[in-house]
């Protein structure tokens, strides 16, 4: 696995000093790393979460459950929501085939399609067993808590209809569900229902879970070399074990995002992946740094609301949307640009209308030349804008690289939340969301909250 960060174009010598860092800013907060590295080690050793240690995980559970479900399934559906949907559908968008569902059985080794239920929207619920057969239909609901309204309510109207259509026992054979084994609601229904449990353990939050058993098992049904993502994710961990961000790219992502934000106010982090399999992990960087970094209170109780606005940008495509906002809007902004040396096929444009001149020079033109040249244009031109921006680069698109990459931003996101002194591993603003809905559905212990949603619904609206 070969990743490089290039953050050159970040610095004032590139785009002048109001824009860019000085060499005194960076290596001013440079030498405090070693201390700052100590901290995550510390964090680690902790248990505070659970991502540092999945590149080493023992796979012997998981590969039972895989060993017991391949083959046998027409189709697979993930019932969760938040980052523990966003844990398969990631991987599948990074790693799988790109119309992965319209592949013939024979072209996907036997693997079932795949489809994912992660909003209590009744209209897509209908949708999606009207057209499966329940009784050739694996299901694998992922809830870390089993607290989330949304995943409760979709699994016990899934369970319902298994019952009446594929029979009593349909969901011990059926079901998988991946939750905390130790405790918690699902774990609970997963002893009266004799459902297969694969443990999610507590400290492991849905964000930080795409390398665990919610986006490995799923995974590994539809054929992704789930060793090679750990070996990557490995490689990557390594390869970070030391203070030194000049050569620690997940430490470089944090330490020029956060001074960026700090000092120059670019509180809108763009990853502009150029191509579609990389733009799935600019999605679900999206998540990991909203809900990570997003925080009211640092960890001494201040309040403190820090937090970037992330933006995923897919190259080319938005190089026709959002790169007229990123070259010329608001200076409130620095780039990612995430690519890839190889995109493992090839394609080109035929030279089919040689006296039409707009298309003629496109002669032999290949896909993956388009993309580059793309990408460098648009590199180009936020540098000569003035606008701070940085590459990760991968040598291809494969397990190994995306579990590299993946563990890099995971990685990098802990070193943010360390330098704005905040736990990058709660999610408090989603737990008063969770808990509007327990007071509104009447759950016992939410009383007040449920009168003070009362109260304000029945305040006075002005509307047009």
């Amino acid at each position: 696995m070969t990743l490089t960060l290039d953050f050159t174009n970040c610095l004032s010598e590139a785009i002048g000093a109001t824009h860019g860092l000085t060499k005194s800013e960076v290596e001013t907060l440079v030498a405090k790393f070693p201390k700052h590295h100590e901290s995550i080690e510390e964090m680690r050793a902790n248990g505070e979460s659970g991502f540092f240690d999945l590149p080493y995980q023992d796979m012997a559970e998981l590969k039972g459950a895989l060993k017991k479900h391949q083959g046998k399934w027409a189709d697979l559906v993930v019932v969760a929501t938040g980052g523990s949907a966003l844990a398969a559908r990631t991987l599948l968008g990074a790693i799988g085939h790109a119309a992965y569902n319209l592949q013939e059985a024979k072209a996907r080794k036997g693997a079932p399609r795949v489809h994912v239920l992660d909003n209590a929207d009744p209209v897509a619920a209908h949708q999606l067993i009207e057209v499966l057969d329940l009784k050739k239909t694996l299901f694998v609901v992922v809830t870390r808590s089993g607290l989330t309204a949304e995943t409760g309510a979709l699994f016990m109207w899934l369970a319902d209809q298994l019952r009446k259509k594929a029979g009593k026992t349909a969901l011990s054979s059926q079901v998988v569900i991946v939750t905390d084994r130790e405790k918690g609601p699902f774990a609970d229904i997963a002893r009266q229902e004799k459902i297969d449990v694969l443990h999610n353990p507590a400290n492991l939050a849905g964000r930080y879970a795409i390398l665990g058993a919610a986006g490995l098992f799923v995974a590994g049904m539809a054929g992704a070399d789930i060793a090679a993502l750990l070996a990557g994710a490995a490689d990557m961990d390594k390869r970070c074990r030391h203070g030194d961000p000049y050569k620690n790219p997940a430490y470089m992502h944090s330490l020029t995002h956060y001074l960026l934000t700090r000092k120059r106010r670019k509180t809108m982090h763009v990853t502009f992946s150029f191509g579609n399999r990389l733009h799935a992990v600019g999605l679900w960087y999206n998540h990991l740094c909203s809900v990570s970094l997003g925080k009211m209170l640092n960890r001494k109780g201040k309040a403190v609301h820090v937090g970037p606005s992330p933006v995923a940008a897919l190259g080319s495509f938005d190089l026709h949307g959002q790169q007229q906002l990123f070259a010329e809007g608001p200076f409130d902004k620095v780039v990612t640009f995430i690519v890839s040396r190889s995109h493992g096929a090839a394609a080109v444009a035929p030279q089919l209308y040689p006296k039409i001149e707009p298309l003629a020079w496109l002669k032999d033109a290949p896909f993956d030349g388009i993309l580059e040249h793309a990408y460098v244009g648009c590199e180009h031109h936020l540098t000569a804008a003035g606008r701070p921006n940085l590459t990760v680069t991968l040598d291809a698109v494969d397990e190994s690289h995306i579990g590299g990459l993946i563990y890099m931003l995971e990685l990098s996101i802990a070193m943010s939340a360390e330098l704005y002194g905040i736990d990058p591993f709660d999610a408090p603003g989603v737990e008063v969301g969770k808990q509007a809905t327990f007071a509104q559905f009447g759950r016992p212990g939410f009383e007040d909250l449920a009168k003070r949603i009362k109260d304000h619904r029945a305040k006075p609206r002005r509307t047009c």
